[in-house]
C-alpha cells in the first residue's frame, strides 16, 4: 500500500483501530428472537419498517445523516438484549432520533419534543417520549456513542483525500484485516 504522505497510512490505521475498538465494545452479535406470539416481540420485519419510518421522519427534518445512522444504531441496541412489545416500537424509534438528533445536531436544529411528536404521527406524547429516552438511557448505561459504518466511511474519505493514493481494495483489506484480529 503506497500513501502520497507518510503519516497517512498511521493516520488511516489509528482512526480505524480507534473506531474498531470503539465498536467492539459495544457490539452484540444479532440473535434472531423466537417468536411466542405476534404481540411478544418485536420481529426483524417490523425493525426495519421503524427504520423506514425514522428515515422519511429524517428526510422531512432535514437532519445530518449522522443523526439518521446514530438513532438506528441505538435502535438496535435497545433491542437487542430485551424484548419489547410492537405496540411501543414506534416511542422507542422516535425516542433513539430524538437521542440521536440532540448528540449529532446543533442546538438550534434540535426540533422541540412537542414538534417532533406532532410531526413524527408516532401516536405517543411528548412525555411518553421523555419516559421512553429515560428508559433507553438506563439500559444503554447512558452511552450513545458507537461506531457506525458511517464513522468508517467518513475515515476512509479523509484519509483517501489526504493521500489521493488510497485504493478501494487497500481499504478492504484493512477493514477485514481489523474484522479478524
Amino acid at each position: 500500500m503506497k500513501f502520497a504522505q507518510p503519516w497517512g497510512r498511521q493516520r488511516l490505521s489509528f482512526l480505524l483501530e480507534k473506531a474498531a475498538s470503539r465498536e467492539a465494545q459495544t457490539w452484540r452479535g444479532y440473535v434472531a428472537k423466537k417468536q411466542t406470539s405476534q404481540d411478544a416481540d418485536v420481529s426483524p420485519a417490523q425493525r426495519d419498517e421503524a427504520v423506514r419510518w425514522l428515515t422519511e421522519l429524517h428526510g422531512r427534518l432535514q437532519l445530518y445523516p449522522e443523526t439518521l445512522v446514530l438513532a438506528v444504531s441505538i435502535l438496535d441496541r435497545f433491542l437487542a438484549p430485551i424484548k419489547v412489545r410492537p405496540k411501543y416500537l414506534r416511542c422507542i424509534a422516535v425516542a433513539c432520533f430524538f437521542l440521536a438528533a440532540k448528540t449529532c445536531e446543533e442546538d438550534e436544529c434540535v426540533p422541540s419534543l412537542k414538534e417532533l411528536a406532532a410531526s413524527s404521527n408516532c401516536g405517543c406524547s411528548p412525555s411518553e417520549i421523555l419516559r421512553m429516552e429515560r428508559l433507553i438511557l438506563d439500559k444503554l448505561d447512558w452511552d450513545l456513542h458507537t461506531a457506525t459504518a458511517l464513522d468508517f466511511l467518513h475515515i476512509v474519505r479523509v484519509c483517501h483525500t489526504h493521500t489521493h493514493t488510497l485504493r478501494a481494495e487497500s481499504i478492504i483489506i484493512i477493514i477485514v484485516k481489523l474484522d479478524f484480529s
